[in-house]
């Protein structure tokens, strides 16, 4: 694992992971960040809704917490990218149930993570913000979840 110390003793890691704080996908997460190279190298910021906090706060302070987190991270650990983890049937956006179509709750989470990462990179230019929707696919009686990097 690649954590690290500077000269100056400040640690290191290599991004800031925001997700929902949903339970059922820290397993499939953490598979996900492994594979990915940077499980055990990351900050983990873990909120309800992950980037409605962003777009549809329901007051300012939710969106500049979210912020704070990653310039904490950035100041403090050094970090170059952002991975930013919404997830379909999502409670607090309303569940599947809130959308007339899947395409259309892909097409929410599509644009609120496009919109997130425009704000990271408006204060933050010189970091790389990556965009994953997890999905829940119905597979018969069983429930698949999928990584969707989004461009």
């Amino acid at each position: 694992m690649g954590l690290g110390v500077d000269i100056l003793g400040m640690h290191k890691c290599k991004a800031l992971v925001l997700h929902c704080m949903d339970f059922r996908f820290k397993p499939r997460i953490h598979e996900f960040l492994t594979g990915e190279g940077i499980m055990g190298d990351f900050d983990d910021v873990s909120v309800a809704g992950a980037c409605k906090n962003f777009v549809s706060p329901q007051n300012d302070a939710e969106r500049e917490f979210m912020l704070r987190q990653i310039e904490i991270s950035r100041r403090l650990h050094g970090i170059g990218e952002v991975i930013l983890m919404n997830h379909t049937d999502c409670g607090a956006y309303g569940g599947r149930a809130a959308f007339e179509s899947l395409e259309a709750e892909h097409r929410k989470h599509a644009e609120d993570m496009e919109a997130s990462k425009k704000m990271i990179l408006e204060r933050w230019p010189e970091l790389k913000v990556k965009k994953i929707l997890i999905k829940l696919v119905a597979d018969g009686h069983h429930r698949q979840i999928e990584f969707e990097e989004l461009e």
